[in-house]
């Protein structure tokens, strides 16, 4: 074997162990479904059957059997905004999931009155461990009927401009909207109890309101949490396919390089691409063009 193949043998063992070691080494990024470690979401991805994409349009192109989850770290463009008013109107079910981020311009959007507040809401009274963490247990009849007793939200934000009939839970009367964000109430900072999950039907679909995304996180499997998830998903989407949007999450350089790697697998998968790749492999193991020398 010569220098020349020598070296490329070495870069194709380099480049395929790079693949490999990218595919398969888990993510640590918030939000990642497949990040196993406290902050990911492979235990919720798992047990519900989620599957990812980063491509809006194929999320929203069966609406009728469809349960989008979003997450909205990232700004919107007018293009994915109104893909997400269609997939609404046309009998999709979104849960729009926010604290501090884009959400309100998807309520926009869609026309809806409530808004997520965008400030902390603290509870020094009913709450886990520590005032950023709210224990919520008042919840609409049909939930409490469920055996949903307590969900905790993790620095989670509320929901204002909601309507008595639309609110799914809502925090305690001790709870308030820390406005200056000094951890501290003023007297300005009105204390009562502010919904937190809220559906409202849009057209022929619903949107599901939750003012923490923190609830899907591995280390939130807190009281209720999962069951109150699972309640979601069975009332709204019964035999949905459940697919969350990541295209608006913060990634790694290793949550990038997976995302190209699997749009690069989904390009080789194709029909055509198969073709051709057996036909490259036929002419490199046959070489028809290379004819045999007469003795």
């Amino acid at each position: 074997m010569n220098v020349r193949s020598v070296g490329v043998t070495a870069l194709a063992i380099v480049v395929i162990t790079s693949m490999l070691t990218i595919w398969f080494w888990p993510s640590i990024q918030e939000y990642m479904g497949n990040n196993p470690f406290w902050n990911g979401l492979s235990d919720f991805t798992g047990e519900m059957d989620v599957s990812s994409t980063e491509s809006l349009s194929e999320a929203t192109d069966d609406p009728e059997n469809t349960i989008l989850v979003e997450i909205s770290y990232a700004e919107y463009s007018e293009n994915d905004l109104d893909r997400i008013e269609e997939f609404v109107l046309g009998g999709g079910a979104l849960i729009l999931t926010d604290d501090y981020g884009y959400g309100n311009r998807v309520a926009e959007k869609l026309e809806l009155a409530v808004r997520f507040s965008g400030q902390p809401l603290l509870d020094p009274l009913f709450c886990h461990k520590n005032q950023k963490l709210p224990r919520v247990t008042d919840f609409d009849s049909e939930l409490t009927e469920a055996g949903i007793e307590a969900i905790v939200l993790n620095h989670g934000t509320a929901l204002l401009n909601v309507e008595s009939q639309q609110v799914l839970a809502r925090s305690s009367a001790e709870s308030y909207i820390d406005e200056d964000e000094d951890e501290t109430h003023d007297e300005d900072e009105p204390k009562r109890a502010y919904a937190v999950a809220s559906a409202v039907p849009v057209g022929s679909g619903t949107v599901i309101l939750l003012a923490d995304p923190s609830i899907f996180i591995n280390s939130m499997d807190i009281d209720g949490n999962r069951a109150f998830m699972a309640y979601l998903m069975e009332t709204y989407g019964p035999d949905r396919e459940i697919t969350m949007d990541t295209s608006r999450l913060p990634k790694a350089p290793l949550d990038q390089g997976k995302v190209e790697l699997e749009r690069v697998r989904e390009r080789i998968t194709h029909p055509y691409s198969v073709a051709a790749i057996l036909g490259g492999v036929v002419l490199v193991v046959f070489r028809p063009w290379q004819k045999k020398e007469a003795i």
